[in-house]
């Protein structure tokens, strides 16, 4: 991959010790491949020289540190690590002349990637970001993933503070940029929704000559974004507005199917998705597919090969004969609304499990009374809420909302509602722990037997 002296001539700093070869890069020792080169990051509470010894115990051939003394291997000292870091990734990257799909937005961004990602999949190999390693850290890792026998790569790019996506989409330099939407999110790092809608625009400040921007022409900040891409050739796609990718959603309790009209094609998608989100999110993957030279057939396949992420409004069975939808990997007003809709859309009785929203600075507390309001306007018979926002919910809800101190109790007063028939829509922040709430509510296999 490297040796130390073609790294020194990227980042520079000061050679020490023998010049080595390294087969990839790595920040964390408990998953450091024989042959890394360990590049030794500073955090808040910790300092990255601290692990060197334990990365040369794994295997590690070479360190990127600040300090030489910290060294037992031979490296490069550098003065900032986590710039070196996006220095190298930048390099390799710009060795690679193949499409690079770079995708950003508050919600929907995950598995708008992994629909891209299916869908290039149908013709060549795909390397793509590995969970959400989309910040600051993990983009240039990914970057430093990539390899000859890929033919594509697809970039997640998230953020927490104006400048980010900046910095990872030129590192990135993508030949097509997708923005799916802007919501309310983040608020604390960027202020107010319009912080949103410019931090996600900086995606396009990496667009490369030549490159096609893809933005969601439903989205009200629409405008916004396409006077900043005139220079590049643009694809909007939308289920409401004109757009060059368009299309139309039917939906049932098992998933949806979605009339996919490209430019010069069109077809129909069973997506194994639930939430006209997703439709939504199926029509962004299509157009970046079509931007690709993907035919139809392979967007078709790629998309129904979709499922559900694991916290990403996954249907799972519940204890009692019950229907869970686990949408716990994070939550902000929008996306619950978009997952209200989705509970709304099943049969039978529904109740909402709500933890708190977090990074809402200063509006938190009216957010969570408006979705309250908004969960009894939408047929929804039950909520119940542990956390101090979450329980401004609970109030405005009226007469079934009921606020919980502890995930404990919220769990042993849900399981007592569980019957066949009920389905319940789990959504909190990271922060709000839901998963273990979602978990704890699971119908599952113990020993052979059910245990319900």
């Amino acid at each position: 991959m490297f040796s130390l002296k073609d790294i020194a001539e990227v980042i520079g700093g000061r050679l020490t010790g023998a010049d080595v070869e390294v087969t990839s890069v790595s920040t964390d020792t408990r998953t450091l491949e024989p042959g890394a080169l360990f590049v030794a990051l500073d955090g808040e509470h910790f300092q990255g020289s601290d692990f060197v010894t334990e990365a040369r115990q794994a295997g590690a051939a070479a360190v990127v540190s600040r300090s030489a003394e910290s060294t037992s291997l031979p490296g490069l000292v550098v003065e900032n690590t986590t710039v070196a870091l996006g220095q190298l990734a930048e390099h390799w990257r710009n060795r690679f002349d193949i499409p690079v799909i770079g995708v950003t937005g508050s919600n929907g961004k995950t598995t708008v990637k992994e629909m891209i990602a299916a869908i290039l999949a149908e013709s060549g190999e795909v390397h793509a970001s590995p969970g959400n390693f989309n910040n600051h850290i993990g983009v240039p890792l990914t970057l430093l993933g990539l390899r000859e026998h890929h033919r594509f790569a697809v970039i997640e790019m998230g953020m927490s503070h104006p400048g980010e996506i900046d910095y990872i989409a030129r590192l990135t330099s993508p030949t097509t940029a997708l923005i799916t939407n802007a919501a309310l999110a983040h608020l604390e790092g960027l202020g107010s929704l319009a912080g949103v809608v410019r931090a996600k625009a900086e995606i396009f400040h990496g667009l490369r000559a030549g490159g096609t921007a893809v933005i969601n022409a439903d989205d009200r900040f629409m405008a916004y974004w396409a006077a900043r891409v005139k220079a590049f050739q643009t694809i909007t796609f939308g289920l409401k507005n004109r757009a060059r990718v368009s299309g139309e959603v039917t939906s049932d309790v098992d998933g949806q199917t979605v009339e996919v009209r490209l430019p010069d094609d069109e077809f129909e998608a069973r997506l194994n998705l639930l939430g006209r989100h997703n439709a939504s999110n199926a029509l962004a993957a299509a157009s970046v597919g079509w931007a690709c030279g993907c035919s139809p057939e392979e967007i078709r396949a790629g998309l129904q090969r979709v499922e559900a992420q694991p916290g990403r409004l996954q249907v799972r069975a519940g204890a009692r004969g019950s229907t869970l939808i686990d949408d716990t990997y994070n939550a902000n007003p929008t996306s619950l609304k978009a997952a209200m809709r989705a509970l709304a859309a099943r049969p039978g009785r529904k109740a909402l499990v709500l933890g708190d929203m977090a990074e809402l600075g200063t509006r938190a507390e009216e957010f969570h009374t408006e979705a309250g309001r908004e969960a009894r306007q939408a047929g929804i018979e039950l909520l119940f809420t542990c956390g101090p926002l979450a329980g401004l919910a609970a109030e405005a809800f009226g007469e079934e909302g009921r606020r919980f101190d502890s995930p404990e109790d919220l769990i042993k007063a849900t399981r007592t509602l569980l019957s066949p028939g009920l389905t319940v829509l789990i959504k909190g922040s990271r922060s709000a722990r839901m998963e273990q709430v979602a978990d704890a509510l699971v119908c599952v296999a113990q020993d052979g037997a059910i245990a319900c």
